[in-house]
């Protein structure tokens, strides 16, 4: 790169000085101390409008936030105050003075706190302030801590005042309407007075516990129920284990997993647990997981726990009567088929024998006749005692009914012993009986059968006994007999008294009975029931405990049933009065898909209202096809008939029944009624029963009434209706025409039963029906 060079130029002269160059470079210097100063005061300008500028944008900024400061003070939902070291209020918002009810005037004047508390004192507000404060004296309380207390005004609002002082003196104080606080607070602890009151007086006992650590809380309810007091055991799951009976413990913990696995919506378990005494009570636990994690974990376990102990025994003892003989607490019909079929089953599988033994006792309808039931119950009791006597502890003894008993020897090798055995308790019941000091004898037959060579299945073998009875009654009684392969041509005979019954049923030789139902007392005629009667050409009165089960057995009852009930709809038919009559239905009938259809028909052919119609059924008609007769009864229920349970209580599902079907009425059978006077036992079921009754909306009837104690204890016992002898005995109805027919039927009734009320005085039997031809029974 190349370099220049400045020359001047010689042939030009230099020019001529003007002006000093002193005085040029001052003027130079002053221009420039102009422009500076220009500039700095241009800067100086800037600067001050700068400083304006931000002034007033903060000045801005102050009045906003003060705005907003302001407004969320009058907006907050808590009244501040703050008082200076001087005792001055500088600030007071609007919820402040409203809580506080502090005048506008007085806030407007910027009082002193001195002031404000004369205020709150003549109001008294400052009742539970600390002392330090209601002297208006900051300095003896620390500064940062926080006093609280509340007020309530006159109008019942109540606040929560809180108070901070400061270091550099005065305070700041804070006030809260509390006044709906308070207010659930009081309702919660009356929801938990009543709510302990409730638990107290109830019978649960509550329980809440932690599934993942097993700790528990009991209320003391449930400590009670056990007989612990509170606190005397460890309240942990553990412990709940431990009590549980362990015969149930396997079941309550399979129920318990399901419920906490999530197969069940509910845990609930009958079960026993270990009382403080050592016995055990029965418990109903119901409970339910009511907190999961967020994997599906349970954690929180509550519950109910009800001492149902009471109910189990009441429970076992209708149980126990319904396979008991209430008289004689023997085993009963049903129990012993059951134990008989067991002890087949033992035979079939590991061999041996066994025996049956039917007994009937002698004479002893004369006994009853002679000197009335209540003797004759006391010889059924003291021939069920003679007879378990002799029997070894596996053996089985029944009561049948009446006066048959049924013997099961385990153990039937030996037919000597057996026969040995039949003598003994022949001359054991031979033996007199006293009662009242009369002096009662008997005498009794026996058939028996031996298992397996008389038969293969439990009825089989119980004919065969029963045949052999039937020979021992015939050569003489009071005697045994083994059956015999010829006694079978037994079964001949009731081949042809079968068919005997079906010739009487087609042509019409059978008669209908009626047997008066009546309200308690006797006072009202409600109704009939209506009994088959069969008067053989040449075997003369043919009793229905013969020719119904032969009717049951071959199948005659279907047309029998038939015939009863329309027989019985068309007599009530031609009543002037609307009473019920109540007619018998087998179980085979339930059998008939139309049966529903067949009723129906006939209460049209005959004109009857179903409302009048009473059909009773024992329970075995819903125990052999629950489903069929369920539905068959409640068809026949929509039309307006009646059903009525028969014989209560002697079959070993009554309750079962009563739960499967509503009936309109229960009709304690005799078996109870007639022991009330002389069975606690018998007088505890019958109360149960017409308790029950009542439960349920059933009317009760009471069958078998035969003496004016037992009507007295039905009276007394609320019992709606009875039947029985002592009100009317079966009878032709025309021995009632009276009470049927006419203007006067109903008023004849009354008037009859207060005659006869009166002529029989108070102690004597009294028989609404004596004028209508009966005994008494």
């Amino acid at each position: 790169m190349m370099a220049v060079e400045i020359v001047p130029d010689p042939a030009r002269a230099p020019e001529t000085e003007t002006f000093p160059r002193g005085a040029l470079a001052l003027a130079i210097a002053a221009g420039m101390l102009t422009i500076l100063a220009m500039s700095a005061l241009a800067l100086f300008v800037e600067h001050l409008r700068r400083t304006n500028r931000f002034l007033r944008e903060g000045k801005q900024l102050l009045r906003e936030k003060t705005e907003l400061l302001d407004t969320v003070l009058e907006t907050m939902d808590q009244g501040l105050m703050m008082v200076d070291a001087s005792g001055l209020v500088r600030v007071c918002n609007e919820r402040a003075a409203t809580l506080l009810g502090l005048p506008p005037a007085l806030m407007r004047a910027h009082p002193s706190f001195e002031a404000v508390s004369f205020h709150q004192i003549a109001e008294g507000r400052l009742g539970n302030a600390p002392e330090a404060l209601r002297r208006w004296n900051f300095e003896d309380m620390a500064p940062g801590e926080t006093y609280a207390f509340e007020q309530e005004a006159p109008h019942g609002c109540v606040v929560e005042v809180r108070l901070v002082p400061v270091v550099e003196g005065g305070a700041v104080l804070t006030f809260t309407d509390i006044t709906a606080r308070k207010r659930a607070e009081t309702q919660v602890a009356q929801s938990e007075a009543r709510l302990a009151l409730a638990l107290d007086a109830g019978s649960d006992g509550l329980w809440d516990s932690d599934l993942v650590s097993g700790e528990a809380w009991c209320s003391a309810r449930w400590w009670e129920v056990l007989g612990y007091t509170p606190g005397e055991l460890e309240p942990h799951a553990r412990t709940w284990r431990m009590l549980v009976h362990p015969e149930d413990a396997a079941r309550t913990e399979r129920v318990l997993q399901d419920h906490i696995d999530g197969r069940t919506p509910l845990y609930e378990c009958e079960h026993r647990m270990r009382r403080s005494d050592g016995g055990w009570a029965w418990l109903l636990t119901r409970g339910r997981v009511v907190a999961r994690a967020e994997d599906g974990t349970p954690l929180r376990f509550v519950g109910t726990q009800i001492d149902i102990s009471a109910r189990k025994a009441a429970e076992r003892q209708i149980a126990h009567m319904a396979r008991h003989d209430g008289l004689t607490d023997l085993p009963n019909r049903a129990l012993f088929y059951e134990r008989l079929d067991d002890r087949l089953s033992e035979l079939r599988l590991r061999g041996g024998r066994a025996a049956v033994l039917c007994l009937d006792l002698d004479r002893f309808k004369a006994v009853n006749d002679r000197l009335g039931h209540l003797a004759g119950d006391t010889v059924l009791r003291a021939v069920a005692h003679r007879i378990r006597v002799e029997l070894h502890a596996e053996d089985v003894v029944a009561r049948l009914g009446g006066d048959e008993f049924a013997v099961l020897v385990a153990d039937g090798g030996d037919l000597a012993a057996i026969e040995d055995l039949a003598r003994r308790l022949i001359g054991s019941v031979n033996e007199p009986v006293y009662f009242e000091e009369q002096r009662m004898e008997v005498g009794l037959s026996i058939g028996i059968a031996l298992a397996p060579e008389h038969g293969k299945s439990g009825e089989e073998i119980f004919k065969r006994a029963d045949l052999a009875l039937y020979r021992a009654k015939l050569e003489g009684r009071n005697t045994y007999r083994v059956f015999e392969a010829a006694m079978d041509e037994a079964v001949a005979e009731r081949l042809d008294l079968e068919c005997d019954l079906r010739r009487a049923i087609a042509e019409n030789e059978l008669t209908l009975h009626y047997q008066p139902q009546v309200n308690t007392g006797g006072r009202d005629l409600v109704g009939f029931e209506a009994l088959v009667r069969w008067r053989h050409p040449t075997r003369g009165l043919v009793p229905p405990s013969v020719f119904v089960p032969l009717a049951e057995q071959s199948g005659t009852i279907l047309s029998l049933g038939e015939w009863v009930l329309r027989a019985a709809c068309r007599e009530a038919a031609t009543w002037d009065r609307p009473l019920k009559i109540a007619v018998n239905l087998s179980p085979m009938q339930f059998q008939q898909a139309d049966l529903a259809d067949r009723i129906l028909a006939i209460l049209a052919e005959t004109g009857l209202p179903p409302a009048r119609l009473e059909l009773e059924i024992t329970e075995s008609v819903i125990i052999n096809d629950m489903a069929r007769a369920l539905g068959i009864l409640r068809r026949l229920k929509s039309f307006g008939i009646s059903i009525a349970m028969d014989d209560f209580g002697t079959g070993y599902s009554s309750l079962a029944t009563l739960q499967a079907f509503p009936f309109d009425k229960i009709k304690i059978d005799r078996s109870f009624v007639g022991h009330v006077e002389g069975s606690p036992q018998a007088a505890v079921i019958v109360r149960a029963v017409l308790s029950l009754g009542r439960s349920l909306g059933m009317g009760v009837v009471a069958e078998g009434v035969e003496t004016p104690d037992q009507m007295r204890f039905l009276t007394d016992e609320a019992c709606d209706e009875v039947q029985g002898y002592l009100v009317g005995k079966p009878q032709p109805i025309d021995v009632f025409a009276r009470y049927l027919r006419g203007e006067n039927a109903e008023s004849a009734w009354m008037v009859d039963t207060l005659a006869d009320q009166e002529e029989a005085g108070p102690t004597q039997t009294k028989r609404p029906l004596k004028r209508a031809g009966t005994n008494g029974g």
